[in-house]
């Protein structure tokens, strides 16, 4: 049973983590013009039922995974609304 969590608990790590480097260049950059907004919103959709899924069956390795994706996931999300509202001001 352990192997089975473990594998479990290392697919979570790669999942989440796999938004990190993008985190970070938005972070860095604040560019989010060659990002697809219903990419991201699609994604955000699929993190929440995860978690939800989570929740019911009171897994924490897929809780805390998602938790930090939709964070991840928000933050992307809300830096990509910021520019483009700024970018339609200006027109």
């Amino acid at each position: 049973m352990y192997h089975i969590a473990a594998i479990g608990f290392t697919a979570a790590i790669c999942s989440t983590f796999a938004l990190l480097p993008q985190v970070i260049r938005v972070w860095k950059t604040r560019e989010t013009d060659q990002l697809s907004g219903g990419a991201f919103l699609l994604m955000f959709v699929g993190a929440i039922l995860w978690f939800t899924y989570g929740i019911l069956r009171e897994d924490m390795v897929i809780i805390s995974a998602n938790s930090i994706t939709l964070l991840f996931i928000a933050y992307i999300i809300v830096i990509k609304a910021k520019n483009t509202y700024s970018s339609n001001q200006q027109e």
